[in-house]
């Protein structure tokens, strides 16, 4: 049997930025924030828990950023 995935423990500015994100992958960091409606501390936090959780990565191009979802 294979074991059951446990639910990732997330903050509501997480699940809001995350579920964005899953249907516009990848987007633009710029874009993603705007949409987001957050403020600057707030996304801050908030890009840095979905990445630490490994649920997004922020890839650099040559002009911009840009955010994904990671499976």
């Amino acid at each position: 049997m294979k074991p059951e995935k446990k639910a990732v423990a997330m903050s509501d500015d997480e699940k809001a930025v995350y579920n964005i994100l899953k249907s516009n992958s990848p987007i633009d960091l710029n874009a993603l924030k705007t949409q987001s409606g957050l403020s600057n501390k707030k996304w801050d936090k908030t890009i840095k828990g979905l990445t630490k959780l490994g649920l997004a990565k922020v890839t650099k191009t040559d002009d911009a950023l840009v955010v994904e979802v990671v499976e």
